[in-house]
């Protein structure tokens, strides 16, 4: 069936929502910026990067990236090759994975080295290939996989008299014989067809053989069907079969090597040079080091650099080809409201020293463009551009603030600076005086705004370590208890009741109450929570996390798991309460796990970040609703240090060890009041099978799915404002095509939303 433009239009503007991702999910947000090594096979040019691998189309200018999202075994690979013969390519990592594909949506791999438990070094440094085998370049020796039937071959891991399990840096045919470089140096050659290639003695050593000078050191070879290259420290050489030769106009020291049938190179820092073997020869320079060089056509390479990512050379045009994204993939905190996301990178060592190398914020807007702030795109002020490490959103106001381990605090809204604070703006310092060039003296460690409009941040090893900005603002030291400036305090909230929570690394939490008086310190009081029974009853004094949910309750984490106080309004009236622990299958929910952060849903189910993954919990924390971790999800790493939920478009942001990463999720926060569900996808096509999105009703929301003439056709509760509807009747037989009415209320029948979800059939 045919449907018309305008039919399409009218129908999802009836409620069609802005939305990426469809619940259940993910998405990588990952730098590029970093190339390993470069590929290319029907003239399309595959780069591996320190986020995975990315595709460039020349033909058409289009780039397509590819991650644990698509099947792939990581996102560092170190290696790349393109078995010509058997149309794969292939992609090695750190890990010994290989993956391998001839089209990148269908991703197949190779696990036994990593699987392999009598080798501790695994990585995958190179690749060779002829029309039946793979040969494979490791930290430990040489593996050997059938082309045809994808298996194992054979392996050598001792080369002559040399030690066993050597790191074999470099691997090459030539002559029906497998030449291989060891990490000391030194080159040795064995015939392919060899019985038993595990045997030291099939191994001939060819430094210095044939003319080949012994006090040369070999850094790499590479080989076509007629000829043997080596890299020396001083030149390039050519063996034909009977001997080597000094390659003339090639006499100098390069860093890396490139042969292919049609073409041979080499470069040296941010210098590559190409010889066709029928054509011109390029010796051209870029603004980053060349990291690897691949061949695309008589006058086309595609570079990898070290810095910009992919280059795309083509007759003397270069084209940068590296993905959008953010500068690094570090990302130790991040902010989403909105659909706006903020990175604050790093910011600090790991002793909490200051980190001024991490430089700049990386924003992403609801429309998906990224942008860099830092100072050298005077995005950012010179005095606050570096180490960031904190970072959140005001979300009714959509005002961000990012804090600087070092100097100060940026607030920003939509991707532009409007205000800077420093020290000289009364922002306490470690050490007197203020000094905008002594960075690390404003370290930045906790932000949080009130329901009041009142920034608060807290600052690690100050003389004030709380303060205040009021809306007209002034910034107030909180001195008034003297509050301990050599204490170590790492991370700031804020109750319903106003109290301030005070994360004071490995000794608990301090509760500060400025009795609704910010403005006068001198009628405030604290509170300290410790482990012990009647003074917070903390599972740990380590303490690492925390977060306020839906009813106000604080969860906490620990070293040891987490907590929850309950009783939150006690602490303003000076008592101290103890936490409680939730329970998971007659055990204390996830005990002695260490939970790195917090965040809440808009169905007050709470993520748990851990260095085992993330856990979603019931909001009473007495189930487990979902467990990702690297084995069962795309998940970049186990080790996630901070959790974000966009309250508006319920996406669950993943700061990892080895980047972000971001899952749909199915909740949102209850709309405060109601212009219109919207839904999505709408209309539905006949072949869509996902979830179908309704977004936009109240608080503890039902919604009913009815005809247009009032039948009753399935029945949902919401999570928070969202619902999902799986396109069936209650008795779970597809709808049939027609328009549908979504009609959501509270559970008192008020507050009622109406949208409307046409269904399209064949």
């Amino acid at each position: 069936m045919r449907y018309s433009l305008l039919f399409l239009c009218l129908f999802a503007a009836l409620g069609a929502v802005a939305q990426k991702l469809r619940p259940g999910e993910w998405q990588t947000y990952l730098s590029h910026s970093q190339a390993v090594g470069t590929a290319t096979k029907g003239g399309l040019v595959y780069t591996i990067t320190s986020g995975g691998l990315y595709r460039y189309d020349p033909a058409f200018g289009e780039v397509s990236t590819y991650s644990t999202v698509n099947g792939f075994s990581g996102i560092a690979p170190t290696a790349i090759h393109h078995a010509e013969a058997a149309g794969l390519v292939f992609v090695g990592y750190a890990n010994g994975m290989i993956d391998y594909f001839s089209d990148p949506q269908q991703v197949g791999y190779f696990s036994d080295i990593n699987r392999n438990t009598f080798i501790t070094q695994k990585g995958i440094n190179a690749f060779a290939s002829n029309s039946n085998s793979l040969f494979i370049a490791t930290e430990s020796g040489l593996a050997i996989y059938d082309l045809n039937s994808k298996l194992p071959q054979a392996d050598a891991t001792q080369f002559a008299d040399n030690p066993s399990r050597l790191s074999v840096i470099s691997v090459a045919l030539f002559q029906d014989r497998v030449w291989i470089l060891l990490e000391n140096f030194k080159c040795y050659s064995a015939a392919i067809e060899s019985t038993n290639l595990r045997d030291p003695a099939v191994w001939q050593e060819e430094n210095g053989r044939l003319g080949l000078s012994d006090q040369l050191t070999l850094y790499q070879v590479a080989a076509r069907t007629n000829e043997l290259f080596a890299l020396t420290d001083s030149a390039v050489w050519q063996f034909d079969g009977s001997a080597w030769t000094e390659l003339q106009g090639w006499s100098e020291r390069w860093d890396r090597l490139y042969v292919t049938e049609q073409a041979f190179g080499a470069s040296r820092f941010n210098r590559a040079k190409v010889k066709h073997n029928d054509g011109p020869t390029y010796d051209f320079f870029l603004e980053s080091r060349v990291k690897d060089l691949c061949v695309v056509g008589p006058n086309t390479f595609g570079v990898a650099t070290e810095f910009l990512g992919g280059i795309h050379f083509d007759s003397w045009n270069i084209t940068n080809t590296t993905p959008e994204g953010p500068a690094s993939n570090d990302c130790v905190r991040v902010a989403a409201a909105n659909g706006e996301l903020y990175i604050a990178p790093v910011g600090y060592d790991q002793a909490f020293g200051p980190n001024p190398s991490a430089l700049g914020i990386y924003y992403l807007a609801p429309d998906g463009d990224w942008s860099i702030l830092d100072s050298t795109s005077k995005a950012l002020p010179p005095a606050v551009s570096t180490g960031f490490a904190r970072a959140t959103i005001d979300h009714p106001n959509g005002k961000a603030y990012l804090g600087s381990w070092g100097s100060g605090i940026l607030e920003i809204e939509q991707g532009q600076v409007v205000a800077s604070y420093t020290c000289q703006d009364g922002l306490t310092v470690i050490a007197p005086p203020c000094n905008l060039n002594n960075r690390g003296n404003t370290r930045v460690s906790g932000l949080q705004v009130d329901d009041n409009g009142y920034l608060w941040a807290t600052f690690d090893f100050a003389l004030d370590p709380l303060m205040v900005k009021t809306p007209d603002g002034q910034w107030i030291a909180m001195n008034g208890l003297r509050l301990p400036s050599d204490d170590h305090f790492v991370d700031l909230l804020v109750d319903d009741f106003g109290n301030k929570w005070v994360l004071n690394s490995e000794a608990g939490l301090l509760i500060y109450n400025d009795n609704q008086t910010p403005e006068n310190p001198g009628d405030d009081f604290s509170l300290s929570l410790r482990s012990a029974v009647n003074q917070g009853n903390l599972p740990s004094n380590d303490v690492t996390s925390f977060a306020k949910d839906l009813d106000g309750f604080v969860w906490v984490g620990t070293t040891q798991g987490v907590t929850v106080f309950y009783d939150t309004y006690s602490f303003t009236q000076r008592r101290i309460v103890d936490a409680s622990t939730p329970v998971y299958q007659r055990f204390p929910l996830l005990k002695d796990a260490v939970i790195r952060a917090i965040a809440v849903d808009g169905g007050n189910r709470k993520w748990l970040a851990t260095d085992d993954g993330v856990y979603l919990v019931s909001p009473e924390g007495d189930d487990i609703l979902l467990q990702f971790d690297e084995s069962n999800s795309p998940l970049l790493s186990n080790t996630v240090n901070d959790v974000e939920v966009d309250p508006v478009t319920g996406v669950v942001y993943f700061a990892t060890a080895r980047g972000l990463i971001a899952y749909q999720g199915d909740a949102t926060e209850p709309s405060a009041g109601c212009e219109g569900l919207s839904v999505f996808p709408n209309p539905v096509l006949p072949d869509y099978s996902g979830a179908i999105t309704i977004r936009g009703m109240g608080p503890e929301s039902v919604v009913k799915i009815t005809t247009v003439s009032g039948l009753l056709v399935n029945e949902i509760e919401a999570e928070g404002g969202t619902a999902l509807w799986d396109g069936l009747d209650v008795r779970g037989n597809r709808v049939r095509a027609g328009v549908y009415l979504a009609l959501s209320a509270d559970r008192n029948g008020e507050s009622g939303c109406i949208g409307k979800v046409v269904v399209l059939g064949n």
